[in-house]
């Protein structure tokens, strides 16, 4: 778990903070797999599968941001944060397409 937490830019949290912050991505994906089923509609996967969608593309896509290493801004974190979410979107539209495709 260290290793992913410094991977993404999180400094060294005490054990009760890392179940915090875990709880509050998981709790924060389930809301925005809610949010893009009810605007897919039925282009979507459901709830909790949008939800995962979007947190495994936001995790590789912080983690492909911060390995690039680029330096935006005054804020790398707010830089980070924008990459990842940017990049759990396009997953779900990207899965969303090709599902269509097929």
């Amino acid at each position: 778990m260290h290793t992913l937490l410094s991977m993404l830019g999180v400094p060294d949290l005490p054990t009760v903070h890392v179940i915090i912050v875990v709880g509050l991505a998981l709790v924060s994906a389930l809301m925005m797999g809610w949010l893009a089923d009810g605007i897919l509609g039925g282009g979507g996967f459901g709830i909790f599968a949008n939800g995962v969608l979007l947190l495994i593309g936001a995790l590789v896509g912080a983690i492909v941001w911060r390995k690039l290493g680029y330096s935006v801004g005054a804020s790398p974190a707010l830089a980070t944060a924008i990459a990842a979410g940017a990049a759990g979107i396009t997953t779900l539209l990207l899965c969303g397409t090709i599902r269509r495709a097929l």
